[in-house]
């Protein structure tokens, strides 16, 4: 459906941001807070690299508002911060990180790209142009050949560097050295490559997921997350920019592989793009702990993604990633921080996560930069009609992974969580990363604007099963691994073909199911512990309107299982039982299986009915307890956790007749 369109250029022209960025100018550059705070903190390569970029783009734009020469002073300075050996300053030393150098490169070889427009005089260029050169050949990470090994992230920040040198610097190398940076990463994204000698993952995996090898991703080991939706939605800020600046100004032509390799990506992004305007922060545990914070919320409105679908002749995706451009815009203007900054909160879900307490408000200039670009460079965008997306399901395969995006909710299906969320595991190990969500029926859920339910680290905050069997062992059916055997197979029903793992080659098209009237897609997930002899299982469908789940166990009969326990953690703070009769009651008063449970947040309610439990009669004693989880670090309402709703698991604890073999809950899930 064709929805009216925001304008992206009412949208800067109106925000009040550029006001309070300037109440952040101290004489020299930006501070990361009010220059009335007190607090000296800077950022040269975060809050004033952005700020650049957004100020030159912006007086390339004309914006009335942009106070003249700015961008010019702010370059400059920003020069003198690149040191001799390319290494960059930060406000208390100096660091090598190499998207940090890669940020502050970006800005400055915008600003030389333009510096007629922004009035940076001869001799400043020069010395933003020797320093951008100091940069691209001494910095350790960035020089050639180490930034041109087509390695994570490398088509994003690596590969501007590349490119502004080869525009700006007269060497010819720098033409030969972009180009192999860019073969290499278009190359090694989608095949393991040996990078100083050992065997590198490559950065995709092949159903389209981001697989994060920075840090390790050696082709003998797990992968370092099984998707980071954070990285894969900013990916585009590098290489489809390079890929559109490049066609517009006649640098290179339309390149096959190129093409490939951008119209798949772009295919693979609604599953990362949330219709609440944000990053689709829905499974944590494919993550990290920044899927929550206000900057990397809206860090990767899918601009370049819009415009690039365009040029290629994808008119559909392009309609989509315009629309959500316009969600991205109206969440922001719904902050409460907006009438003040513009700006969102650092944390807008309410949650409590310490690291990113470090970081200002600031750090969102980043969102204003690359709209401030987009119109700049392509203003076409602007023009696309937005299409919202109608019902759909993403298969991402190798992940094991289903989001399901309607009108009225989000949420998917994890069918295994990766072994990097595990603290155990070497090399890979950080509580802070991510939830053991794999096998969970239901994860962190949206209805239309509003959070309903987030999962958090610890299993006690998902919904799962506890087996308890006679020797005194729990087995819990969350938590899966891809270590485990199990399966995880999608259908769009009634009509459509059985997928799994083996319907793909690697590297196929992104699998998006679109839902047309009457249409449903239905999830079947199965965990086989063959020691013990005893099945874990998902079997949901997902409507247009409501996700009817159905989960459960088969095991042997006896006196194998001394209980099974279902457990639901709800938001509780609203959360109300029905009884017999109709009426709604507290549900810490819960005794027995209630009609339904509903909670809600703002003005969204979940309304969970048609309760059936299987295996809980006959011979068999059912008992339903209300638990209050503890706010304690890291479980839901706590300091650190995913979740930032006070929580209490609703139990349904059966103790088995010993003819009982399967075990199942069946529900439907309702949006108001």
């Amino acid at each position: 459906m064709t929805t009216p369109r925001g304008s992206l250029r009412n949208f800067l022209e109106e925000s009040p941001f550029h006001e309070f960025l300037e109440s952040c100018w101290n004489g020299s550059y930006y501070l990361n807070f009010p220059v009335s705070s007190g607090n000296p903190a800077y950022d040269p390569g975060g809050v004033c690299a952005h700020a650049l970029y957004y100020l030159v783009y912006a007086e390339k734009l004309g914006l009335k508002q942009v106070r003249p020469g700015r961008a010019a002073q702010l370059a400059a300075w920003l020069a003198t911060q690149v040191r001799e050996d390319g290494y960059c300053l930060t406000d208390n030393g100096f660091t090598d990180h190499p998207a940090y150098a890669s940020t502050l490169g970006d800005a400055l070889g915008t600003s030389l790209c333009y510096a007629s427009e922004i009035g940076l005089p001869e001799e400043e260029r020069k010395q933003v142009l020797a320093a951008l050169t100091r940069l691209a050949e001494r910095h350790p990470r960035i020089r050639f050949p180490e930034g041109a090994q087509g390695k994570t992230q490398q088509l994003r920040f690596e590969l501007r560097i590349y490119y502004w040198m080869a525009l700006l610097s007269g060497d010819p190398v720098w033409k030969e050295r972009f180009k192999l940076a860019l073969d290499r990463g278009i190359y090694r994204y989608t095949h393991a490559a040996a990078v100083d000698g050992p065997l590198l993952q490559p950065s995709l995996n092949p159903d389209w997921t981001w697989n994060y090898v920075c840090g390790g991703g050696l082709t003998d080991r797990h992968a370092t997350n099984t998707h980071t939706p954070a990285y894969y939605c900013t990916e585009p800020n590098g290489f489809m920019f390079v890929y559109l600046h490049a066609l517009k100004h006649g640098v290179f032509e339309r390149r096959d592989d190129f093409d490939w390799l951008c119209r798949n990506y772009i295919a693979g992004l609604p599953r990362n793009l949330s219709r609440a305007g944000n990053l689709s922060s829905d499974l944590d545990g494919y993550g990290i702990h920044r899927a929550w914070y206000g900057p990397v919320l809206v860090e990767g409105i899918p601009l370049e993604a819009a415009a690039l679908a365009e040029v290629l002749g994808l008119p559909e995706l392009a309609g989509y990633c315009r629309w959500y451009v316009d969600r991205y815009m109206e969440f922001v203007k719904r902050r409460p921080t907006y009438a003040g900054s513009g700006l969102p909160e650092a944390q807008p879900y309410g949650h409590k996560i310490n690291i990113e307490a470090q970081f200002s408000q600031l750090a969102s200039a980043r969102f204003y930069g690359s709209i401030a670009r987009a119109l700049a460079e392509f203003g076409e965008v602007d023009a696309i009609a937005p299409v919202e997306p109608p019902a759909y399901g993403s298969f991402a395969w190798e992940a094991g992974w289903l989001r399901i995006s309607t009108p009225e909710y989000e949420t998917s299906f994890a069918g295994h969580t990766c072994l990097r969320n595990i603290p155990v595991v070497p090399c890979y190990g950080d509580p802070n990363l991510g939830t053991l969500i794999g096998g969970a029926p239901l994860a962190t859920l949206f209805s239309k604007n509003e959070l309903l339910y987030a999962a958090s680290f610890p299993a006690a905050s998902l919904w799962h099963i506890e087996l308890d069997d006679h020797n005194g062992r729990r087995f819990l059916s969350c938590s899966t691994s891809p270590e485990d055997d199990t399966s995880v197979t999608v259908r769009r029903s009634p009509d459509g073909a059985m997928l799994d793992s083996t319907a793909f080659d690697p590297y196929d098209a992104p699998c998006n199911l679109f839902l047309k009237d009457g249409e449903f897609l239905e999830l079947n997930w199965q965990r086989r512990d063959r020691a013990n002899r005893f099945d874990f299982y998902v079997h949901n469908r997902y409507h247009a309107d409501r996700i009817e789940l159905d989960f459960g166990l088969k095991g042997m009969a006896g006196h194998y299982c001394d209980r099974v326990t279902f457990v639901l953690p709800i938001p509780d703070e609203t959360a109300e039982f029905q009884d017999a009769s109709g009426e709604f009651h507290p549900l810490a008063e819960l005794s027995g299986l209630p009609e339904a449970i509903r909670w809600r947040r703002g003005n969204r309610t979940c309304l969970i009915d048609a309760l059936e439990l299987t295996g809980a009669s006959g011979g068999a004693r059912l008992a339903v307890a209300v638990r209050k989880l503890p706010a304690d670090p890291g479980m839901p309402g706590g300091v650190n956790s995913f979740s930032p709703y006070s929580t209490s698991q609703v139990r349904f604890e059966v103790t088995p007749a010993t003819d009982s073999r399967i075990w199942r809950l069946r529900c439907r899930l309702n949006f108001q």
